[in-house]
């Protein structure tokens, strides 16, 4: 995996997060 590739995959994760935090307040 090159190092983009992670960078990328981290932000979607943050994204995710970020999403479901505001889902649920």
């Amino acid at each position: 995996m090159s190092a983009g590739e992670l960078l990328v995959q981290r932000l979607h994760v943050d994204l995710r997060q970020q999403a479901s935090a505001l889902c649920r307040s």
